[in-house]
């Protein structure tokens, strides 16, 4: 029978602990024959304790702590307690499938490590931006950026975990996982891959992959530390140091865009607060269907938005068509698009480029949600 260890770190999250050992025990109750699951919450909240907890299904410890050790001291701290022969890294607010250990343990083979593809904020992560394949192999990690969303995805081999990383001891959250996959690769590991779904990454806005100063500072951590640890050729560290600079390069550009986007829900809201409302002035407008263009943040809030309110949303448009899921159809941007009143471009970054591109494709009229929102101000039709 396998053993496995289930590591997550606490962090103010104690509401979060009953979730995690009901989805592990799904997990347990699929396959009680071929593994035992050992699930360790590592406090690392010295005035919230956590307190006993138990189950019927799995062996559930509790850590408790003295000291505020950060995510990367925390998961230390639970390979130190553990006794699993496979180890899985979840953070608090994660969810896995019921099928999750027999899947990636059936793909694993003699790797040291198995990746499955995830859910990221609601959509599939991998696709024709960032193909699975393509993108978990060592050239991608040390010399693009991490393509691995959280170590959720994967399960490991104990015995594979490097001591580099263990002994790092970062002082910065948010890229301990880089590191490790960076050091077992550095030091010969070898990653199988499993193209099933599996996994769900939530972002919340307490998430430290999201604090663009602490990631940046972090993978700047991680880069010295490769750097000291002597299992990457020069040439490889130069790869490296290149890839941190782009990835923070990426931060601020992601900051520029989400900034944008506020813009437009400010003004969105503002005009709702003044009685101008996206659905009437359309319909005043003789629009009675429209596409969008963008399965995404507002996007998504314009369809709810449009089809609540008796406009008639028939379909999205987007690159990543094949990788999305919604109610209505998805289409590729490409001619023979079905016919309506209007395409509405949602995306807040390359307006310009996209109607010249739909020009060609549709006779449909075409408005970005930025002109939309200026046209009802304006009270223009």
């Amino acid at each position: 029978m396998e053993h496995i260890s289930i590591i997550v770190p606490i962090y103010h999250g104690t509401k979060y602990i009953g979730g995690m050992i009901a989805q592990i025990e799904r997990c347990a109750a699929t396959d009680l024959d071929k593994y035992a699951l050992e699930l360790l919450f590592i406090n690392d909240d010295p005035a919230e304790p956590i307190g006993a907890r138990v189950s019927d299904q799995v062996t559930v410890k509790v850590i408790e702590t003295d000291i505020n050790r950060g995510i990367h001291g925390a998961r230390i701290r639970g390979l130190e307690h553990c006794t699993g022969d496979y180890v899985l890294f979840l953070d608090q607010d994660d969810r896995i499938w019921p099928e999750y250990f027999s899947s990636q343990l059936c793909h694993l083979g003699e790797a040291d490590a198995v990746v499955c593809k995830l859910l990221h904020e609601g959509r599939q992560y991998y696709d024709i931006r960032m193909p699975f394949a393509k993108v978990i192999t060592k050239e991608f990690i040390l010399s693009v950026r991490n393509p691995i969303i959280s170590p959720g995805q994967v399960l490991l081999r104990k015995k594979g975990i490097p001591e580099v990383w263990k002994g790092a001891g970062l002082k910065n959250n948010g890229a301990d996982d880089w590191l490790l996959w960076l050091c077992m690769l550095g030091t010969g590991a070898e990653f199988a891959l499993n193209p099933q779904i599996l996994f769900e990454h939530v972002v919340e806005g307490s998430n430290e992959s999201i604090n663009a100063v602490h990631m940046i500072a972090s993978e700047q951590e991680i880069y010295d530390v490769a750097a000291s640890a002597g299992i990457f050729l020069q040439e490889e560290l130069v790869k490296l140091k290149g890839a941190v600079q782009a990835v923070a390069e990426d931060h601020i550009r992601v900051l520029s865009k989400f900034q944008k986007m506020f813009f437009i829900y400010d003004d969105w809201m503002k005009q709702q607060e003044q009685g101008r409302y996206i659905h009437e002035y359309l319909q005043k407008a003789g629009v009675g269907s429209v596409a969008i263009y963008g399965d995404s943040y507002i996007g998504k809030r314009l369809y709810c938005c449009l089809q609540k309110n008796g406009v008639e949303v028939r379909y999205f448009i987007d690159r990543n068509a094949a990788y999305l899921e919604e109610e209505i159809p998805i289409y590729l941007p490409q001619a023979g698009l079905p016919p309506v009143d209007l395409i509405l471009i949602s995306l807040v970054e390359a307006q310009e480029a996209i109607r010249k591109e739909l020009a060609v494709l549709t006779t449909a009229r075409i408005s970005s949600i930025t002109e939309l929102l200026a046209a009802m101000k304006n009270g223009e039709r």
